[in-house]
């Protein structure tokens, strides 16, 4: 197939991945072993596979590739969805995190500079500036591509068809 079929699928996939990581809440589902970033690759496969006539197969360079162009998809939507809404939901997040600290300190004492740095931090997300996000989707790209190529190189290899060899 042609490098445009990779597209549409990663452009899906990494929408659905886009809004897990940004919403409040499913975004600690990354919090296993970055489950969410994988999952991205694993949609991307399936939803190629879709598309795919009787008869193709899918190589694992299509998966190299849809777990490439989820990442950047991922990294581009996520990157608007904090421009756009992310300051709306600064404070749902913060009181998410925080209610966690609380729950995972129960009983101890928490640092106050703890709080002051997550609430400094929750400030800076409701008015993101320029720099602030351009660096924030080079980051996202990068990691995000990582851990979609090695979910879509996996759920790859799991469905190949597997030829026998000859005894």
């Amino acid at each position: 197939m042609n490098s445009s079929a990779y597209f549409r699928p990663a452009m899906f996939a990494g929408l659905i991945l886009a809004v897990i990581n940004f919403s409040p809440g499913l975004d600690l589902l990354n919090c296993f072993c970055c489950a969410g970033l994988l999952l991205g690759g694993v949609l991307a496969v399936l939803f190629y596979k879709m598309d795919l006539q009787e008869g193709q197969t899918i190589l694992n360079i299509d998966g190299f590739y849809l777990g490439l162009w989820t990442g950047i998809f991922a990294a581009g939507f996520e990157t608007v969805l904090n421009i756009t809404i992310g300051p709306f939901i600064a404070d749902i997040k913060f009181n998410m995190i925080k209610g966690l600290i609380h729950n995972i300190f129960s009983g101890m004492s928490i640092p106050p500079d703890l709080m002051n740095q997550l609430g400094q931090a929750i400030d800076a997300a409701k008015r993101p500036a320029l720099i602030d996000s351009l660096l924030s989707f080079f980051l996202l790209v990068v990691v995000y591509a990582i851990f979609t190529i090695f979910g879509a190189l996996l759920t790859t290899a799991f469905i190949q068809k597997r030829k026998a060899k000859p005894v």
